[in-house]
């Protein structure tokens, strides 16, 4: 299946291609990665969400597209609601700073495909050039979140929180199977505070290279309960 914009997100291509988001739906819980893997299960998007996703579409030159696909983000009026505002705010802040504005240069948007440990996997990288810049609009860049890891509840900062670096990891690696040859990840996090706060955080290769083993390890296990050919473990929430 060859991948596009337009069908990048179907319930056809994620069947057919793991991606980072489902990889870690299945680590948190096998039969929720399954049921929203086959569509029984939709994730509502959140004002969080849709935030992320208004600055991506305008960097990639899709914000009419988005706006339209996504009505509710506006007043009755016609106005953006608040968030979105705030949007437009991170927006104008990556564009007033020439070394975040070099970041957005290059190939955006752009969508990979490859094969880790013999499973399909699918990326749609925000920047590339000479690095991969993944970008990220959070509600503080310093704040640490509590979150479960192996039973036991733990402060991390954003990028370990959401499982960035596992982004990262299968991003370089499907550029390095696209391109031959290995890039660095950087994530560009710009907050959503009253005063944007900004940073461009370089993730090392060493964890990079942890986390593309766990993908190693855990991938060909999900692909399985994916083809119907073991049965996932629930989590009982």
């Amino acid at each position: 299946m060859e991948l596009n914009l337009s069908n990048y997100y179907s319930q056809e291509a994620n069947m057919e291609y793991m991606s980072v988001s489902s990889f870690k739906d299945f680590k948190k819980c096998e039969l929720y990665g399954l049921k929203k893997a086959l569509g029984e299960y939709v994730e509502k998007k959140t004002p969080a969400m849709l935030v992320g996703g208004y600055v991506d579409a305008y960097f990639s030159n899709r914000l009419d597209q988005f706006k339209e696909e996504n009505p509710q983000i506006f007043k009755k009026d016609g106005t953006l609601l608040k968030e979105f505002e705030k949007a437009n705010e991170v927006i104008k802040t990556i564009e007033n700073d020439p070394l975040l504005l070099e970041r957005t240069k290059g190939k955006k948007q752009l969508i990979l495909t490859g094969e880790i440990n013999g499973v399909p996997f699918k990326g749609a990288l925000d920047f590339i050039a000479e690095r991969i810049t993944d970008l990220k609009v959070v509600a503080s860049i310093n704040e640490r979140t509590w979150v479960n890891d192996n039973g036991r509840n733990v402060q991390k900062d954003f990028i370990e929180a959401y499982g960035y670096i596992t982004q990262g990891a299968v991003y370089q690696e499907l550029v390095k199977q696209f391109l031959g040859e290995i890039k660095p990840f950087d994530i560009m996090a710009i907050s959503k505070e009253e005063e944007p706060d900004k940073e461009i955080i370089n993730i090392g290769q060493e964890f990079l290279d942890k986390a593309l083993q766990e993908v190693k390890d855990l991938a060909p296990r999900y692909q399985a309960i994916k083809k119907g050919l073991i049965e996932p473990i629930g989590c009982g929430k």
